[in-house]
């Protein structure tokens, strides 16, 4: 959907001057590359050696074999100064040429075209689960990043969001999130239903009518209706569009980039299903349901959560890794929630007991809760781990690129270092040293296993499948698989975005975590080398070299720099021959951001960004080493905000003012001596450092963090002193029920336990008076009786149209927290004359708890024939529901459930075979017969039972009664039911009774 002149003028208000100007992404294929630009590019690494070598041999014959170091000092400043330009040296040489074997791949890549993926998606497709790791992100961020997943062009996919956030949230805002998030995959989910639902039953009757024309002739009007099918996913998903919320650049690039193109391109194929009807064309039944199946395949997902939090038995720990380490060590299994003296535990069970069933997909796609995919992203990838010669590659990925249209000049600024990581990246795989990058990387689920690390904590074991010793928990994991022998691929296309840090606060937190951990590991590649060497696989100096670089050059370029700036090195090392080291690196550097949509200024502006960023860097680097030193992982952190906006760390603020001032004094002496050379480096860091602390971080912004750490270190928290508490008997909390319920007789108190082990519970406290009347326990009558307390949870088992598989209702049932039956409960109540609230206190709990299942399904509850007696109070608790009631009772008069009004349906149990039921239906008149296990044992092989229950069906369905099937155990059972007629059916085979949590994940279904 093109932006409007609202949605354009409410973004560009908060634009900064420097902005990025880019409304279009990069090409999703890399324009072809010149001869011109990699002769170019040759030439630059050619020239950058040379160099260096002369630069080198020049220096070591000047000052020792000339002897103009002639004392220690000077001969220590000679080499370190020749170490410092050899590191930064190898940066540059790294840099140049990944982007010589990224023009390589560029070049020679070849795109899979659309019909061989369509005839991909008509096959057997490897199992895919997305999984999305969460941790207090906005609701807009994760709803957006859940559609990207969600409409992937990949049949059967399965997306889960694995929230992080504290269960115990301190602060409303934190609440809400949590809430939000907890509710986003149902809402995403049942929107998605709608288009599916429909392309669903079109493709069955397409393929119905196709059978029944012989199972080969397509015929026009199939045509049309496929157009239409086209068309009508076109229509929704420019909808879907409209209804985004746009709030910056991002919320633009999903829309415009990924929405509205998909919408385009099914809207083309619905108008060239129309012209080739219009011209009596028909095509072939292959492709009609390739055309079916692609349809289907971008809505058919299931949407999911999950939270680690929950359970003891997961790690805890604060790290990306581990939430996705909890999650990926469960699948291939069914999981029964026990409680313990801790909390919630998850154990194995069978399928049948399982509170928890989590599948064992063939591949994982990781995707950060920030980042979106085209919809082609996990079709392509899967689609090229699929192909012979990939069998052994373990990680697919496309490294991330900036979005365009970046509203401050730090997130532009920060996106052109992250689009020059891309080609980085690509060029690194043409060189066999790809690293995972996990932002969005599809995984060999087998190769994960594979790597996999088992360890405790207490009792419970914990498997580790990405590493998290580091921050950079990918990088080791990739070392990790290239010891087994597995390798790791680069896509050649721009197929994946990831947001940029909006200011200096988090763009800091972000660099932070960059810098640590490549120190870490780096002890770790001659482990892959050993293992290459016993593989007898070649071990090539420019994979190891890159590695190296990649891992370690953070540190030595930050180091290198900071030794360049702050130490006055003798003037006779500073020859102007250097200027040429540096220069093809900045020339092609330029070059590069020119040709992504960036100004070849820029790289000017890069250098005086990185300049600022150095204490991060060295920060990150110092952390891994003391990490190496003690065994200790680096804290968890998270920085106060300020205005929406992170604040940065004092360091981080102080140190560029430092360098800065560093600068002034340099020059000051420079002049002095007369050190014209260093002059003139003094004089260019100081200008590009200088602007980029006024252009990226602010000067008020730098002001505002400083005054607020001040603030923060002078003013400390007063911290009350804990009261001890007396032992007196605790009174429970009152939370009172509205009364516009079921009236003053079925007052109760509900305690909802959220967490815990009684987590779902609701305990409701009942007492009555001498009069007879029911209150609840806060009651301050002297005459009451002591209350009776009963704790219970609703479970939902689902009632299937068996005919089409589609869930048609849901039946709200009562398990005790004691395990008592739910008669013996209400036999013990009616002892003590609180049945009918506690009947009430039943029906008014699953109607509350029912308000999260799917919609366009009703709720069946059951009644005692005590409290349908009661019509009055009973019609005024049934209208709390919204949605469709059915009301089940044994024992019901005509007159008593007329009463109730017209919205609510009856259903009853039959009486058996024979008259007394279908006297029951004439007299009665419900709307639902419901067969019980005694008369539907044995139909699949009786016939008299079978010819019994077709004229029962016949006799219902004349009386506007429609039958179900209670008890369904097996598949048989089943079949034979639907042969005679019963539309409706429920039972263990079809889908178990569960709470409404695991209803909307998918647990207990058919």
């Amino acid at each position: 959907m093109p932006r409007t002149s609202a949605d354009q003028g409410k973004r560009d208000a908060q634009r900064q001057w420097g902005a990025d100007r880019r409304t279009d992404p990069h090409p999703i294929v890399p324009p072809p590359v010149s001869e011109g630009r990699i002769t170019r590019g040759r030439l630059a690494i050619v020239v950058t050696i040379t160099v260096w070598a002369c630069y080198i041999t020049y220096t070591i014959i000047q000052q020792f074999i000339a002897g103009h170091a002639y004392s220690v000092r000077l001969a220590i400043e000679a080499i370190v100064y020749m170490l410092v330009v050899t590191g930064l040296a190898a940066s540059a040489i790294a840099y140049l040429i990944t982007r010589i074997g990224y023009f390589y791949r560029a070049r020679g890549h070849q795109r899979a075209p659309r019909i061989m993926l369509d005839e991909f998606i008509g096959g057997k497709m490897p199992s895919v689960t997305v999984l999305v790791p969460s941790y207090q992100e906005d609701e807009r961020t994760n709803r957006t990043t859940l559609l990207s997943a969600a409409l992937q062009e990949y049949p059967g996919l399965r997306v889960t969001l694995l929230i992080d956030d504290p269960r115990a949230p301190k602060t409303r805002a934190a609440r809400d999130m949590l809430l939000a998030a907890r509710a986003l995959p149902g809402q995403i989910e049942g929107e998605l239903k709608v288009p599916f639902y429909r392309v669903s039953n079109a493709f069955a009757y397409f393929d119905e009518q196709v059978r029944v024309r012989g199972g080969y002739l397509v015929m026009i009007e199939d045509m049309r209706r496929l157009a239409d099918e086209y068309r009508y996913a076109s229509d929704w998903l420019y909808d879907l569009g409209a209804r985004q919320e746009i709030v910056d650049h991002t919320d633009t690039f999903f829309v415009e980039h990924i929405v509205n193109p998909l919408a385009a391109e099914l809207g083309q194929i619905a108008g060239a299903l129309n012209k080739g009807a219009d011209e009596q064309v028909a095509l072939p039944i292959a492709r009609m349901n390739q055309f079916y199946k692609r349809l289907l395949a971008i809505f058919d997902v299931q949407v999911t959560s999950f939270e680690r939090k929950k359970y003891v038995s997961l790690s805890h720990e604060p790290n990306k890794a581990m939430n996705l380490n909890s999650y990926i060590g469960l699948m291939g299994g069914a999981y029964q929630e026990v409680s313990t003296p801790l909390g919630t535990a998850l154990v194995t069970a069978g399928p049948n007991r399982a509170d928890l069933v989590v599948p064992n997909p063939d591949y994982v796609l990781t995707l950060d809760a920030d980042s979106v995919l085209l919809p082609e992203y996990a079709l392509r990838l899967v689609h090229l781990l699929e192909q012979g010669a990939f069998a052994h590659h373990a990680v697919a990925q496309t490294p991330y690129s900036a979005y365009p249209g970046s509203a401050t000049r730090i997130e532009r600024i920060s996106g052109a270092t992250t689009d020059i990581q891309y080609i980085v990246h690509q060029g690194m795989t043409h060189y066999g040293a790809t690293f995972w990058v996990g932002a969005n990387a599809v995984l060999r689920k087998k190769a994960l296993d594979e790597i996999c690390e088992t360890s405790y904590e207490g009792d419970w074991e914990i498997k580790r499948y990405i590493q998290d010793r580091t921050v950079i928990e990918d990088t080791e994991s990739t070392i990790d698989l290239g010891v087994r022998g597995w390798l790791l691929h680069n896509y050649p296309e721009r197929l994946a975005y990831s947001a940029t840090p909006p200011d200096f606060g988090s763009l800091c937190i972000q660099r932070q975590r960059w810098a640590n951990g490549g120190l870490l590991i780096l002890s770790r590649l001659k482990d892959q080398f050993r293992a290459k060497s016993k593989r007898e696989d070649k071990n090539r100096f420019g994979e190891y070299f890159l590695r190296v670089n990649y891992m370690a050059s953070i540190f030595w370029s930050s180091v290198c720099l900071v030794v360049m700036l702050a130490y006055p090195f003798n003037n006779e090392l500073l020859n102007p021959i250097l200027l040429l080291i540096s220069v093809p690196y900045f020339f092609m550097m330029a070059a590069d951001l020119k040709q992504l949509g960036y100004k070849r200024s820029d790289m000017l502006r890069i250098y005086g960004f990185n300049l600022i960023l150095l204490p991060v860097n060295l920060s990150g680097s110092i952390a891994s080493l003391l990490q190496l030193l003690t065994g200790e992982k680096s804290a968890f952190k998270r920085t106060p905000k300020v205005r929406n906006r992170t604040t940065a760390a004092t360091s981080y603020l102080i140190l560029p003012l430092a360098l800065i001032a560093l600068c002034v004094y340099t020059i000051w002496v420079d002049i002095e001596h007369q050190l014209w050379n260093n002059m003139v480096f003094a004089v260019l860091n100081l200008t590009l450092s200088l602007y980029a602390m006024i252009a990226f971080v602010g000067l008020g912004n730098t002001v505002v963090d400083l005054l607020t750490h001040l603030r923060n270190w002078l003013v400390r928290p007063v911290v009350p002193k804990r009261v001890r508490k007396r032992r007196t008997k605790k009174k429970a909390a009152v939370a009172p029920i509205p009364t516009a319920g079921a009236g003053d007789w079925a007052q109760v108190l509900h305690y909802r336990h959220e967490t815990g082990t009684n987590a779902g519970h609701t305990t409701v406290r009942l007492q009555r008076s001498q009069t007879g009347d029911w209150k609840s326990a806060s009651s301050s009558s002297s005459q009451a009786h002591a209350f009776e307390e009963f704790s219970f949870f609703t479970v939902f088992q689902p009632i299937y149209n068996m005919i089409n598989g589609h869930v048609v209702g849901y039946e709200a049932l009562t398990r005790f927290a004691d395990g008592s039956n739910p008669r013996e409960a209400l036999a013990s109540a009616a002892q003590r004359g609180v049945h009918i609230a506690l009947d009430a206190a039943l029906i008014q709990a699953a109607i509350t708890s029912s308000a999260s299942l799917p919609n366009g399904t009703w709720l069946s509850v059951n009644a005692t024939a005590d409290l349908l007696r009661h019509p009055h109070e009973l019609a005024q608790l049934l209208a709390e529901s919204r949605r469709p009631l059915v009301l089940e009772t044994g024992d019901a008069e005509a007159a008593e459930v007329a009463r109730l009004g017209g919205g609510v349906r009856l259903a009853v149990d039959d009486l058996g075979a024979g008259y007394e039921t279908l006297s029951l239906v004439e007299h009665v008149r419900p709307a639902f017969l419901k067969l019980g296990l005694g008369s539907i044992t044995g139909i699949e092989t009786s016939g008299a039972r079978q010819a019994a229950i077709r004229a029962l069906v016949q006799f219902a369905d004349q009386h506007g009664c429609t039958v179900i099937a209670e008890g369904i155990e097996t598949a048989a059972q089943r079949d034979a039911l639907v042969a005679c007629g019963v539309p409706f059916g429920q039972g263990f085979y079809l889908g178990k009774p569960v709470p409404v949590e695991r209803v909307l994940t998918g647990v207990g279904g058919w």
